[in-house]
């Protein structure tokens, strides 16, 4: 359980992509401006994958993972991360994820 105030968690869902009547559900407590949510409940608003998150799971499905990538190239960082981040940026600028 969290308790925060109401705000905190209008803000989280405007960051993930939700809104507060989506969410109401896992409210589970209100006291005046403070409440108490229920994190565990299928409404709270967890992260949605962004388009970098998918496509490297679309890439590790078929075996391609960041270590392997990494191995082939010898080096240490292949700069996976970086283009996940980066695409995970570009989705949130398209509306995906």
């Amino acid at each position: 359980m969290i308790r925060c105030h109401l705000r905190h968690l209008e803000a989280r869902c405007r960051e993930r992509g939700y809104t507060l009547d989506q969410v109401r559900p896992c409210i589970v407590a209100e006291d005046g401006g403070r409440i108490t949510v229920d994190e565990t409940h299928p409404a709270y608003p967890r992260a949605k994958p962004g388009l970098g998150d998918m496509v490297a799971a679309g890439l590790s499905a078929v075996g391609i993972t960041k270590e392997r990538v990494s191995a082939a190239l010898g080096v240490k960082d292949c700069g996976c991360t970086k283009r996940q981040e980066a695409l995970n940026a570009i989705g949130r600028k398209l509306g995906i994820g």
